[in-house]
């Protein structure tokens, strides 16, 4: 796997901004520090921000990106906007603002260009962040499994409701729903997130109202 900078900005609700930057190889979740030509040192965002309100960021990569978080003592904490250099325009807000503590992390998955890693990034009525994730490798009908876990979203987030939510894919013309489906226990389609390549344009969350419950699944189809 290749080595490329990745590089981000979170803007804080007092005007201040975390500038990150680190070398990362593609293909491995990597912690996203603060870039040393500006902070002098290498820290993570909450030890260099501690205390600050997160309201807006963006975290882009050379060739492919997934997904970006805050990692809070071991569970998705906050979401990220991501991107690639030359198509992401702005920093995006978050789900809601967060206020940083001692030891929170930002956390990246970039890719290379060809991996055809599926990310679903959503935030609940419950102030709950997760993201699902799978690889496709042909035709089939894709399950998207919680990150940390490996478990269903009805698993995952039984009782709650989607209300913000952003797709990641690099497949295109190979998926064949539109964008990545909840589907209930009957195996009817309750809501659907549009998938979108992070090549092209910029991810940004958007509202939904998608309510999940128990055996719920969120999955996708490809044709190759």
């Amino acid at each position: 796997m290749a080595t490329n900078t990745v590089n981000g900005v979170l803007v804080c609700s007092d005007g201040t901004n975390v500038p990150l930057k680190l070398d990362i190889a593609e293909g491995t979740e990597t912690s996203l520090t603060t870039d040393t030509a500006y902070t002098v040192t290498a820290q993570n965002i909450g030890d260099y921000a501690l205390g600050k309100v997160v309201t807006s960021g963006l975290v882009t990569a050379d060739n492919g990106i997934a997904y970006a978080y805050i990692l809070r003592q071991g569970l998705v904490a906050a979401l990220i906007p991501v991107g690639l250099k030359g198509s992401a325009f702005q920093a995006s807000p978050l789900c809601a603002p967060f206020r940083l503590q001692a030891g929170d992390i930002c956390r990246v998955m970039s890719n290379t260009a060809a991996d055809r890693e599926a990310a679903l990034c959503y935030y609940t009525n419950r102030g709950v962040s997760r993201i699902a994730v799978v690889t496709p490798t042909g035709a089939a009908t894709n399950s998207l499994v919680d990150l940390q876990t490996g478990n269903s979203i009805g698993d995952t987030i039984q009782g709650q409701t989607i209300i913000k939510a952003m797709c990641t894919s690099v497949d295109t013309s190979k998926i064949e729903t539109q964008g990545a489906y909840i589907v209930n226990a009957k195996g009817n389609v309750v809501g659907s997130v549009p998938m979108v390549s992070p090549g092209p344009m910029q991810p940004v969350f958007q509202d939904y109202r998608i309510p999940v419950e128990l055996n719920f699944q969120a999955q996708f189809l490809t044709n190759a």
